[in-house]
């Protein structure tokens, strides 16, 4: 008794639930009926959006609920969303295969979609946008499968932009279709060519980076890197000089003792004319070994006499005559203009040089003396020329006394000398006429 009641009780407990997935499932029925009834109301007042809105609710509220499938495709066409339209139509006729006024809607759609997108494609290509033409083409191809008209599109699109194996997959598709289409015929021919030649590059670049790091030890590398290049273009020119470069460095390779069998009887030759060599040819060496020095000699005796003509054709900033000028006053104007660098006197009796650091005199020559002796002996030249130079060579500082005094030393020798001569004078007898 037991068990019989507490099967009644499953039962009951089943049909109590049906009846609640029941009554749920009217529910949401009711409510997408008014949102479907209020998505009315909008489109008769031709507000679309609202309606739109609505109907997108109730599919929300009940996803088979197919009125509200077949009236949003209509929103859809109506706006030229061919696309989203033609999703909507395909989800209601799996809902309702029976409606055959779907299917017929469906047809003219398609139709009008793919002339659409075609037109769009060609757009797009026309503008060499070719990644914005191929969505439109694959998605022509989806509704019609069989038509070789986007496959042509698609295999152009993949071309021009660098994708040969896609290219070659779709017009391969096309020429499937269409065996009599000449055009698919040259763009797959096009294609082979294009995939031959890249295929050749390739090789030309892998055969390249071999021969840039060559050695002997990779000649059978670089030969079969080569060949292959060869196998696929015979008159490649590059590949055909390179490989007989690589021919020609193997067969000297491979001729070594050859060349030393060559050159043995030059060098007897070359030992017996060295043998014969006599005492002129001794003399010959001994030339060319002194060679080198007798150059250096002729070109130092050359530089030392173009240094001279250089010197005397010299212009120098101050320079003149010693019989105009006295030598005495060219020194004060010097000192007075606190000058810097050597005054060159050249007379009949000798060459003489005054040095001068900031208008002192530091130093003097006049033959074979120096200092103060060659200073006066300078000072008492009365004809010549003389010449002044701004550069102060490194000399040996003789003078430090400054030029007054030097004058002053000079006229107190010349008084010395002078009472000298006169004491001299009246020591002397004076002798009278007979």
């Amino acid at each position: 008794m037991k068990i019989v009641r507490c099967r009644h009780c499953c039962v009951l407990v089943a049909l109590l639930i049906m009846q609640g997935v029941a009554s749920g499932q009217t529910t949401t029925r009711l409510q997408a009926e008014k949102l479907f009834v209020e998505a009315q109301k909008s489109l008769s007042r031709g507000d679309t959006e609202s309606a739109e809105s609505l109907l997108m609710k109730a599919l929300q509220k009940d996803s088979g609920f197919t009125s509200a499938v077949w009236q949003l495709a209509q929103i859809y066409e109506s706006r030229g969303q061919l696309a989203h339209a033609r999703e909507l139509l395909l989800r209601g006729l799996t809902l309702e295969p029976e409606a055959t006024w779907a299917r017929e809607k469906l047809a003219q759609l398609e139709k009008a979609l793919t002339r659409q997108l075609l037109l769009e494609a060609e757009r797009f290509m026309s503008e060499k946008q070719y990644d914005l033409a191929i969505p439109k083409l694959s998605l022509y191809l989806g509704i019609r499968p069989y038509d070789p008209v986007p496959l042509i599109r698609l295999g152009r699109c993949h071309l021009a932009l660098g994708n040969l194996e896609t290219a070659k997959e779709y017009l391969t598709q096309a020429f499937e279709r269409d065996p009599t289409d000449s055009q698919v015929t040259a763009l797959l021919t096009e294609i082979e060519e294009r995939i031959e030649i890249g295929s050749v590059r390739t090789l030309v670049e892998r055969a390249r980076d071999i021969l840039t790091e060559y050695s002997p030890g990779r000649e059978a590398e670089a030969r079969t890197a080569l060949k292959a290049v060869l196998a696929k273009e015979p008159d490649h020119a590059w590949a055909r000089e390179k490989m007989r470069e690589i021919e020609l460095l193997s067969a000297k390779r491979e001729q070594p003792e050859e060349r030393d069998e060559d050159e043995q009887p030059l060098a007897g030759r070359i030992e017996t004319v060295k043998s014969i060599r006599g005492p002129l040819s001794r003399a010959v060496r001994t030339v060319v070994d002194k060679l080198f020095v007798i150059l250096l000699a002729v070109a130092a005796v050359l530089l030392a006499f173009n240094l001279r003509r250089h010197l005397e054709r010299r212009t120098y900033p101050l320079q003149g005559s010693i019989s105009l000028i006295p030598i005495l006053d060219i020194v004060s104007l010097l000192n007075g203009n606190l000058k810097t660098g050597r005054l060159i006197i050249m007379s009949s009796e000798s060459r003489g040089e005054l040095f001068f650091d900031k208008g002192e005199i530091v130093h003097a020559r006049w033959k074979q003396h120096d200092g103060k002796k060659a200073f006066q002996a300078i000072l008492a030249q009365t004809s010549g020329r003389y010449m002044f130079s701004n550069r102060l060579p490194n000399i040996r500082y003789t003078i430090s006394e400054p030029l007054s005094l030097l004058l002053l030393s000079k006229k107190s020798d010349e008084e010395t000398n002078r009472s000298r001569n006169e004491s001299t004078d009246k020591r002397r007898p004076v002798t009278t006429a007979p």
